[in-house]
């Protein structure tokens, strides 16, 4: 009875003692929690904090990233210095007063400092220069001087990116350099690069560079002779470029890799195709196709340009188109790959009722439209491959020469054309309309400071 007392005595006193008070409900109601910025830029983050009880408490504030604390303020002030990739940051307020917290999540996509746009490659004071115009239409003046801090002496020849590995290849009359696409910074020069040359820089001519379909091989073919090398996952495992592949043949400058583990060139010497097989280090005179539009191995005819043309949405099926020229003239040839790795030549015409073809200089094509684009001087004509002829459709003022113009790859909506008014460059920007005419008849954009242009390249961007 005594035990019965005492626990309703206790029971009685319990409840007199419970004391309800409401709680500071803390809120985050941001709207947007994606961001992508480049490195080296600032991220700023401001959330929006909403209480129920906002008088008379205060908070501790924390952000991290992989459970490191990287900041411990209201609002976020970061410069990127993080490698491209995604992020995750969380964000969390906890209470002073009463130690609840809430959380808020962002995602942060970042790319390199210079993640995309046109490369401008220039003579300017007697040296070469490389220049940047990033998506958002920002300029950098020479990226490769300020990131490392030293100059690149030689009169320039052409720069080559194809974002594995995120490296490009930058060639002068005295060396080549390799870079990192995202932040600039010099890789290695032509001691690491092409350490076993018989003959000594420079090349004569503008070398080109090109990956082939497996992005496992890499190819530089430069004065007619080809040079190969091993491409690993990232530019670390890059390794360096052969002595000249052995043969009897002088190489056009372009390299034609199918959709497979083949890769084609074009012997001008002997007016044939020829091709290397993955990892293989001999280069062969491609079989003779007798029952198509041409014979690959007796073109008979000189290849003076080329260019990608059509292709799928995930490239199975790719096809790169030739100008070439005889003593008839100029013609409009192709190789269409399939995505079994099928070679068969496509295209097999001559290039009649077309203005100045046989002195145009500078070629582009589609690929969406059966079109092709080609300057003289400071004209662009417009040739349609189904009408067999071409029109002109812009020219550029007295003394302005176009030096390169390159089609915009992923939509070919855009044409970029870089032009030369004696040593000052300027670069245009072109929307293509669905005639494959120019919207307006005019450019978009002017963008001008540069030296005498040599090269226009598409940057890639590398996630």
């Amino acid at each position: 009875m005594i035990v019965a007392i005492l626990m309703t005595s206790a029971c009685s006193k319990d409840n007199n003692l419970y004391k309800y008070e409401p709680i500071n409900d803390i809120k985050i109601t941001d709207a947007t929690t994606s961001f992508t910025i480049p490195q080296l830029d600032s991220l700023i983050i401001t959330p929006t904090l909403v209480e129920t009880m906002p008088a008379g408490d205060s908070f501790t504030y924390s952000w991290t990233i992989d459970s490191k604390v990287i900041a411990q303020s209201k609002n976020l002030r970061l410069k990127i210095t993080l490698s491209p990739g995604t992020y995750l940051i969380t964000y969390k307020v906890t209470s002073n007063k009463n130690g609840i917290y809430t959380l808020q999540r962002y995602t942060v996509v970042v790319t390199g400092v210079y993640p995309n746009g046109w490369y401008i490659v220039s003579s300017k004071d007697g040296k070469g220069k490389v220049s940047l115009i990033r998506t958002d239409e920002v300029i950098f003046e020479n990226p490769m001087e300020v990131a490392n801090n030293k100059t690149y002496p030689g009169k320039p020849l052409g720069l080559y990116n194809f974002g594995k590995g995120g490296f490009f290849y930058y060639f002068t009359d005295q060396n080549v350099y390799r870079f990192n696409m995202n932040d600039w910074l010099e890789l290695g020069d032509k001691s690491s690069i092409l350490p076993n040359l018989a003959t000594p820089l420079p090349f004569k001519s503008a070398p080109v560079f090109i990956l082939n379909a497996s992005k496992f091989d890499q190819f530089i073919v430069a004065d007619g002779g080809l040079y190969a090398g091993i491409s690993g996952s990232t530019s670390d495992n890059v390794k360096p470029f052969s002595q000249r592949i052995p043969g009897d043949y002088d190489l056009f400058p372009g390299v034609f890799p199918n959709t497979y583990n083949l890769t084609y060139f074009y012997n001008n010497a002997k007016m044939r195709f020829m091709r290397m097989g993955i990892f293989s280090r001999i280069l062969e005179d491609a079989p003779a196709t007798t029952t198509s539009s041409f014979d690959m191995a007796n073109v008979g005819r000189k290849m003076i340009a080329y260019d990608r043309g059509i292709s799928t949405l995930f490239e199975e099926e790719v096809e790169w188109y030739f100008i070439m020229e005889d003593d008839n003239g100029r013609h409009l040839m192709s190789l269409t790959y399939d995505n079994f790795g099928n070679t068969q030549p496509g295209v097999n015409q001559q290039m009649v009722n077309s203005p100045e073809i046989g002195i145009a200089n500078n070629f582009a094509t589609s690929s969406i439209l059966k079109q092709l684009y080609y300057t003289v001087g400071n004209k662009v004509y417009l040739y349609d491959m189904l009408a067999k002829s071409a029109r002109p459709i812009y020219t550029f003022p007295a003394g302005y020469v176009i030096k390169d113009i390159e089609m915009l790859r992923n939509t070919s909506k855009q044409l970029v054309i870089g032009v030369n008014n004696g040593a000052a460059g300027e670069v245009y920007y072109f929307s293509i309309n669905a005639q494959g005419e120019f919207s307006n008849g005019n450019y978009d954009k002017k963008f001008t400071g540069f030296g005498e242009i040599v090269q226009v390249a598409q940057a890639r961007q590398n996630l």
